[in-house]
């Protein structure tokens, strides 16, 4: 396979956004020839290749729609629909992550009220490697195309991103590039530089076993292998739920169902239906802890791998007969305690009326198994990300930074101030010191463990509130607390959006 001669990095594509009023960097690659010529918006710069690299540096643009960006070397490569406008940096974890289609439920009439083609979303999906001690960064920005606000496309922008970005367009009309580099699950540690982490405690050994290329990949994959082994651990080959039902008990759901079990776990929920039922149908399962597939009628509807994301599986009423009928569940227990998670909606929703599901199912085991235990997730490891999703970015210019973390440090809160001013220092640095909106993290209680919200939960709170008397050019933004305060993901991320829309205009004219 042949290697493209010329090359722009993968954050350059068509649709991309450029932060106005700075200094405008484009990069890229070119192996046969000592200079190209960069045009953007019909300005051209000669960039000398040193390397095999080139970096072209425009002056300062005012806003601007639609324009190409060309770069000739040895070969011409065209990026069309660019823009310029206002960038910001999009980082934390999941919350900061969760798209837009998660708040349907909430805010379906905000979301299909327009479309906002001018609002766009560059997703950093990182590949993440530490480079050996002293060593060059070897992390490159990934080649995924912008998607802008528009039809389905808005779906998968960060919720508070666009419920912020709309507002900002509404109120400006200029373009809005959204920049996602938040990795679910991430710890504070993981966007921090190794200087800084150091100074706060961590030390090299946990960082070691992580350096060199491939290294971490390496350590991610035999985690994805001992976590499939596990699973596949967790199936009884001559199990068959048909045959053991009778074996089963009646529990009521929703319900935490064991404090001492992992394996696999079958539930079985029958319900009449007076006539048969044609259309679009949508099975919600609230909170399921942890995978779970899904059955109607004995017809897969639906799966998830993993906690957090709120079942909701959709299927065709053609599935549903007059009579009898059954949902059935096969639930995943990897920790220990699992279950359904109070609070959520249980109920099947037809064309033709609701039906609850909540109440007696009946429950089966199918194998009991040891304990899950898990590597560690890349984006626990400490500056993972920052060399993947910091350093990566540091030419490229934006107007503020949007941080939504905290939930990872809950249980380990001690120095997390310490670790943000050092954090914010070194963005600082990179990206021009540019200001800060934080979302404080709202209310949760783990519903295997917790009663009421833990006081390291409610310390992350405290230091985030006080973030702006021990860190300069901070805003504060409070997410509202979630219904039911068991939801860790809660929907309500328009009023975010509203917040950090506001707090990003206050700074924009220097309140």
């Amino acid at each position: 396979m042949t290697m493209a001669a010329t090359k722009l990095l993968g954050i350059y594509s068509n649709g991309m956004v450029l932060q106005r009023n700075k200094e405008i960097i484009i990069e890229g690659s070119e192996n046969a020839k000592s200079e190209v010529a960069v045009t953007l918006a019909g300005k051209t710069v000669a960039a000398s290749v040193e390397g095999g690299t080139f970096k072209a540096v425009f002056p300062p643009m005012d806003a601007m729609f639609d324009t190409v960006l060309t770069v000739e070397g040895s070969e011409v490569i065209t990026v069309n629909d660019v823009c310029i406008g206002d960038v910001f940096m999009l980082t934390g974890q999941s919350n900061m992550e969760l798209p837009v289609i998660r708040t349907i439920d909430l805010n379906k009439e905000e979301i299909e009220a327009g479309d906002y083609p001018y609002v766009r979303q560059y997703r950093l999906t990182p590949d993440l490697e530490i480079p050996v001690k002293g060593g060059e960064p070897v992390c490159v920005l990934p080649e995924n195309d912008w998607v802008r606000a528009s039809g389905t496309g808005k779906y998968e922008i960060s919720a508070v991103g666009f419920y912020a970005a709309r507002r900002l367009f509404e109120k400006q009309n200029i373009p809005i590039g959204l920049i996602l580099s938040a990795q679910g699950g991430s710890n504070i540690e993981s966007w921090m530089c190794e200087e800084d982490l150091f100074a706060t405690g961590t030390k090299e050994e946990e960082i070691a076993p992580y350096r060199g290329k491939g290294a971490l990949k390496e350590y991610v994959n035999e985690g994805n292998i001992k976590v499939a082994k596990w699973r596949e651990n967790t199936i009884d080959k001559d199990f068959s739920i048909e045959e053991a039902l009778d074996e089963g008990v009646n529990i009521k759901l929703p319900c935490i169902i064991a404090d001492d079990f992992c394996g696999s776990v079958w539930f079985v929920k029958e319900f009449d239906l007076e006539n048969a039922v044609e259309g679009k149908c949508l099975l919600r399962l609230g909170d399921l802890i942890d995978a779970d597939v899904t059955y109607v009628n004995g017809v897969e509807v639906g799966r998830t791998e993993y906690q957090y994301p709120p079942r909701k599986y959709s299927f065709d009423g053609s599935l549903l007969k007059a009579g009898k009928n059954t949902v059935t569940t096969r639930l995943i227990i990897e920790q220990g305690a699992g279950g359904f998670v109070p609070g959520h909606p249980y109920q099947l929703e037809t064309p033709s009326g609701n039906i609850d599901l909540t109440g007696e199912w009946k429950m089966v085991i199918e194998k009991m198994t040891e304990k899950l235990v898990p590597n560690k997730m890349a984006q626990n490891i400490p500056s993972s990300l920052y060399y993947a999703s910091v350093l990566t970015l540091k030419n490229i210019k934006v107007s503020q930074i949007w941080w939504y973390q905290g939930e990872s440090n809950a249980d380990f809160p001690e120095g997390y101030d310490k670790k943000m001013i050092l954090l914010f220092k070194k963005m600082r640095e990179l990206f021009g010191g540019v200001p800060v909106i934080m979302i404080r993290i709202a209310d949760y209680i783990n519903p295997l463990r917790d009663t009421r919200i833990p006081e390291g939960w409610k310390m992350i709170q405290k230091l985030q509130d006080d973030a702006p008397g021990y860190i300069e050019n901070v805003k504060v933004v409070t997410a509202p607390c979630p219904d039911p305060v068991y939801e860790l993901h809660p929907q309500n991320k328009s009023g975010i959006g509203a917040d950090v829309a506001a707090a990003s205009l206050d700074f924009s004219r220097g309140e």
